[in-house]
């Protein structure tokens, strides 16, 4: 066992019962941007995670294939562009110069609603807070700020985006709730969440051991 991996085998053999696996498509019905933030570590010793980046609503949830976006905070009219390049079911992720001014806000959020985007996740800010909640379109930001910029469309489009020690490019995956935003690079998507599911047969187990067995946590990690 690796230092520092969390699923011991000791207590995975202990798993007898047979359960549906956690897959892409009920991943946040099962599971949590936080484990598969602990597979990325486990597996590369890199969590995934794009710093400070929370939902406008801690209820949303949102897993899919992300489409790239770069632009400078007084340019709000790039995003709005991505939004008609941008295929169904895709999220949009922007990457922003800063958050000195807000990139979006309410009728870029009803846009890319009818459009069929599944949310915006923007490394910046977004503003018209009150008014995007009643949209019920999921955004995700760094920080909300009321002054915006201009409509320029001075930013690109599918680009490859370097954030901390992240490549995001068109089609990697996008795993965001209230705890955080993880990049999961596309090659990697099956070794991922078969981690995934190793880690949260472990917590079952640990569950189970703390409340029917009255375990010690220390000694089921290994600690």
């Amino acid at each position: 066992m690796s230092k520092g991996k969390i699923t011991p085998k000791n207590i995975l053999h202990q798993h007898k019962k047979k359960n549906n696996p956690i897959t892409l498509d009920n991943l946040l019905e099962k599971a949590s941007s936080n484990n598969v933030s602990d597979a990325m570590k486990n597996l590369y010793g890199k969590q995934g995670l794009i710093k400070d980046i929370k939902p406008i609503d801690p209820s949303y949830k949102v897993v899919g294939k992300v489409r790239t976006v770069k632009t400078n905070s007084n340019d709000w009219g790039t995003g709005i562009k991505a939004i008609y390049t941008s295929e169904p079911g895709e999220i949009l992720f922007i990457d922003c110069s800063d958050c000195e001014n807000a990139i979006w806000g309410e009728l870029a959020s009803q846009a890319a609603k009818e459009h069929g985007i599944s949310a915006t996740i923007i490394n910046g800010a977004s503003r018209d807070t009150e008014d995007t909640l009643k949209t019920g379109y999921k955004l995700f930001s760094k920080c909300t700020k009321s002054n915006a910029g201009q409509p320029l469309n001075e930013g690109s489009i599918n680009e490859r985006l370097v954030i901390d020690d992240n490549i995001i490019i068109n089609g990697d995956i996008i795993v965001a709730d209230q705890d955080g935003v993880i990049i999961i690079p596309q090659e990697k998507v099956d070794e991922v969440i078969k981690e995934v599911n190793d880690i949260k047969k472990f917590e079952s187990n640990c569950v189970k051991q703390l409340t029917e067995n009255k375990a010690r946590l220390d000694k089921l990690i290994n600690i």
